[in-house]
């Protein structure tokens, strides 16, 4: 069964160096440019990108484009940026930037994801935020208390 072609739309912004070029964007624009509609624009006070890449395209282009994207904000961004990524009916978000930056990002993610399952399983559980070195003593920062079906606390 062959793939139809489907509505995309990447979206977002990235904070970029200071000494970003309007030539680096009008590569961008061009290399994608035959693909899908691109708009890319440069806010020269914020040092920001915002983006908007749309078209009815297949999933190869997709993919290509996100990867060009990545590129693009590996070698130009100041921080890990979160694009949000539509296709076909279903979203999702494409972290981009800064290898570290954009780790921790990923990571940040997968731990809400976790607490989000934890929570829909109603029981209680206890979140202590220290400096890795420090021993575990003191009062948590914060504690987050969900009831669990039987009714009973875990702490």
């Amino acid at each position: 069964m062959m793939e139809e072609p489907a509505p995309y739309v990447l979206s977002g912004a990235l904070a970029v160096l200071d000494d970003l070029e309007s030539e680096q964007l009008d590569r961008v624009s061009r290399h994608l440019g035959g693909i899908a509609t691109v708009h890319l624009r440069h806010d020269e006070v914020a040092h920001a990108v915002s983006l908007r890449i749309s078209g009815t395209l297949m999933r190869d282009d997709v993919r290509h484009i996100e990867r060009r994207i990545e590129q693009f904000a590996e070698e130009n961004a100041r921080a890990g940026a979160i694009l949000l990524s539509e296709w076909n009916g279903v979203t999702s978000e494409i972290v981009v930037g800064m290898n570290w930056d954009a780790q921790c990002l990923v990571r940040l993610g997968a731990v809400q994801e976790q607490l989000a399952r934890l929570s829909e399983r109603h029981f209680d559980f206890l979140l202590r935020i220290e400096p890795p070195d420090s021993p575990a003593r003191g009062n948590p920062l914060m504690c987050v208390s969900v009831e669990t079906d039987d009714h009973s606390r875990i702490r």
